[in-house]
């Protein structure tokens, strides 16, 4: 989801930062603006200049209002991780073999593997993780799955209708700009507040397709 199409979003909520499209679960005092004090640059969602890069710091709660606002809804875990591995169950969108070039993540800020702990703290932590960040949507031209889906892995984790155990978190898929190539497999999962924003956070929505047989049938 880019900052342009969040920002069509914003212009049409109500004077507290709610919406019409609200979850009916949603906490009180939930606003749908991102937290702009977790973004590295201020103007991120008033600047041109930034409207093809991921709308991050982005809740749950918000990223729910913003996939209804589309007539739309927020994936699974599970049709998330079929979208991005296809028929053939790939490790990553575009197959098997890590590829750098393909994924913003850790390694490609380093330009080498980071294989262990040590290594990201050491070659990624310090000066790399202070220029990494989200890129725009397509900039990484590899990074597309079989069914043509872009960037499914790495730049920004993606939130997920899912829930497990606990009700107020939600799992969150792909893995992002900081983590290393071993952690932004089609398969990569992790767990998160539904309360919380991260710059490392975003997501994406989903449609159902309503077959033209079955449409006619129900309107019958």
């Amino acid at each position: 989801m880019t900052v342009a199409r969040y920002r069509r979003f914003l212009d049409a909520l109500d004077a507290d930062g709610t919406s019409q499209w609200d979850h009916p679960d949603q906490p009180a005092h939930v606003t749908h603006r991102p937290w702009t004090d977790r973004l590295r640059r201020p103007d991120y969602y008033e600047n041109p200049r930034y409207d093809a890069h991921p709308a991050i710091c982005v809740n749950w709660w918000s990223a729910y209002a913003f996939a209804s606002f589309e007539g739309k809804r927020l994936p699974t875990a599970l049709e998330w991780e079929a979208a991005a591995r296809g028929t053939d169950g790939r490790l990553f969108p575009w197959g098997d073999q890590p590829d750098e070039r393909h994924v913003n993540c850790a390694d490609s800020w380093v330009g080498r593997p980071v294989v262990t702990y040590q290594a990201w703290y050491r070659d990624f932590a310090d000066d790399a993780l202070r220029r990494a960040g989200v890129t725009p949507d397509g900039d990484r031209s590899g990074n597309r799955s079989p069914f043509g889906v872009r960037d499914m892995v790495g730049n920004c984790w993606e939130w997920t209708s899912t829930s497990l155990s606990d009700p107020g978190e939600a799992v969150i898929c792909g893995g992002s700009y900081d983590n290393p190539m071993r952690a932004v497999q089609t398969s990569t999962k992790g767990i998160y507040r539904k309360r919380g924003g991260s710059n490392a956070v975003g997501f994406r929505c989903v449609q159902d397709v309503i077959d033209s047989s079955e449409a006619e049938e129900t309107t019958a």
